[in-house]
């Protein structure tokens, strides 16, 4: 069985792989479309980072972007960060 914040990192990164005309994206923005707490998922983003899954892109038109090819991701690599 799955933790909360596992599903949740996978529906991230999914979100984020089928959605590539909107990168970067906020994490307001991902919050909103998948239904995650927005200071949760904060908390999933920093780890994703952190685990280089995920960058981050500042400014206004900044958000977050995969930081690896999809097909480079798995999700054992998600589940553990």
């Amino acid at each position: 069985m799955l933790s909360k914040k596992a599903k949740y990192a996978i529906k991230t990164i999914l979100f984020l792989q089928d959605n590539p005309e909107l990168l970067p994206i906020s994490a307001k923005a991902i919050a909103e479309k998948e239904h995650i707490p927005y200071k949760f998922l904060e908390n999933i983003l920093r780890d994703l980072k952190s685990h280089q899954l995920v960058k981050s892109i500042r400014g206004a038109e900044g958000g977050y972007a995969l930081a690896k090819d999809p097909s480079q991701i798995s999700i054992a690599q998600v589940m553990r960060a």
